[in-house]
C-alpha cells in the first residue's frame, strides 16, 4: 500500500484589515513612528557622526563598497 506524502497547504493570503492587526506589522508601524519623529538635523548629524565614526571610512577595500568601473 503507497502512502501519498502529505503536502504543504499555504494559507489564504491575508486582507489588507488583517495584515494591519499582524503583530510584526504593529511592531513595524511602531518603530517607523519613532524614526519619523526624530527631526532632521539630528538626523543628519547621526548621519555624519555614524560615517565619521565607520570603520570603513577611507578604505576603498572595505565590505559593502562597490567596486569601481573604469571609465571606457
Amino acid at each position: 500500500m503507497k502512502v501519498k506524502p502529505a503536502e504543504a497547504v499555504e494559507p489564504p493570503p491575508l486582507t489588507p484589515e488583517q495584515f494591519r492587526e499582524t503583530l510584526e506589522f504593529r511592531k513595524f508601524k511602531g518603530i517607523m513612528r519613532k524614526i519619523l519623529k526624530v527631526p532632521k538635523s539630528e538626523l543628519d548629524h547621526m548621519v555624519r557622526t555614524s560615517k565619521e565614526l565607520s570603520p570603513r571610512a577611507g578604505n576603498p577595500n572595505a565590505p559593502g563598497r562597490k567596486k569601481k568601473m573604469p571609465k571606457s
